[in-house]
């Protein structure tokens, strides 16, 4: 296991998961080839609709049926499925199937660092 940031790496010849952020692996993907040797590509978050992530997502819809073995994931707590698999659905992609975990949501109070000093 290994990753990788902006000004800091830790891989080897062994690694064989790899952490990125969204920057590094847009630039990656600016090299020919880069998908060769990728298996899978998990995003996590992809309801926050950051600009890295939304170009990312258009990069690898493009290139997705050139690659038939990538796997992309994209996992999200709030992330409306439905219109998520319409946008991945396409004459070479026909398949996108959805997990969904159930879950609960929580009541959460938001503190300052002052309001630590009256409770």
């Amino acid at each position: 296991v290994g990753y990788v940031v902006r000004g800091d790496s830790k891989t080897c010849d062994k690694t064989r998961l790899l952490f990125l952020t969204t920057g590094v692996l847009l630039r990656q993907l600016q090299s020919e080839n880069a998908l060769d040797n990728i298996s899978h590509i998990v995003i996590d978050e992809v309801h926050e609709r950051h600009l890295d992530t939304d170009v990312l997502l258009a990069i690898l819809k493009k290139t997705l049926s050139s690659y038939p073995k990538l796997h992309v994931v994209l996992m999200s707590a709030t992330m409306d499925s439905d219109r998520m698999a319409a946008y991945w659905s396409s004459k070479e992609v026909t398949n996108t199937p959805r997990i969904h975990i159930p879950g609960r949501t929580f009541p959460v109070k938001d503190f300052m660092l002052e309001d630590v000093l009256h409770m």
